[in-house]
């Protein structure tokens, strides 16, 4: 049951709330998410229930019937029990800040079920994250994550919009003057000379795209 990169989301909603919810955007078709609330947590963000719908991934919801202490956490319990016991062959994470449900991890590894078949993690972006599964979106995730310095980060944006400038002003009553967005476009992605030249003549063709170089080879060299 289940393929062994498939991940099993069990969201305790009365717990983490939509924090825990931090990351359905990253969901697969091959995720499925369950989210477990009561009559203390009824409602969800209209994006974050778009985020899973859009994802096509497996969705269920399980509501408490009756109140209790912990009650939550036996029904998600209850579940990872089924899951393993009909064969379950892929990781299941338990989005919950609740440090109860270390024990039982404790017993599932007991029983040969590796630790990291079952993550315990405080939101779907962190069980992602930690689900060491080699794919596009943890890499994506993991870039959007890093720490940048705000004022280099801004230095950069700085510097973007004086050149942005600086080809306005040089293309300006040329008849370059409207594709002056598209030549900015190719002076970002084309940083060397040969392949600004070539970059020229692919987007502008042979004749335009040499003048066009020929403009911001002089404008470097001024």
């Amino acid at each position: 049951m289940g393929k062994k990169d498939e991940l099993q989301f069990l969201v305790d909603y009365e717990n983490v709330r939509e924090a825990g919810l931090d990351g359905v955007e990253h969901l697969y078709d091959t995720d499925a998410i369950t989210i477990f609330y009561s009559a203390v947590c009824e409602k969800i963000s209209k994006r974050f229930m778009g985020f899973i719908l859009q994802s096509g991934c497996s969705f269920q919801v399980v509501r408490l019937k009756r109140t209790g202490k912990n009650a939550l956490d036996f029904y998600i319990v209850s579940m990872i029990g089924a899951l393993f016991g009909a064969g379950f062959a892929g990781k299941v994470v338990v989005v919950s800040k609740d440090k109860g449900y270390a024990a039982m991890k404790d017993y599932w590894m007991s029983c040969g079920i590796p630790s990291e078949r079952i993550l315990l993690k405080a939101s779907v972006k962190d069980g992602i994250l930690s689900s060491n599964e080699n794919s596009i979106r943890r890499k994506l995730i993991s870039t959007g994550a890093s720490q940048l310095d705000i004022g280099k980060e801004y230095a950069k944006y700085q510097e973007k919009e004086r050149l942005k400038k600086k080809i306005e002003t040089l293309f300006a009553d040329t008849e370059y003057e409207n594709e002056v967005a598209k030549i900015f476009e190719l002076t970002e992605a084309e940083k060397k000379p040969k392949d600004l030249y070539l970059g020229s003549l692919k987007r502008f063709g042979r004749t335009d795209g040499t003048k066009i170089y020929r403009f911001l080879k002089q404008a470097k060299a001024a």
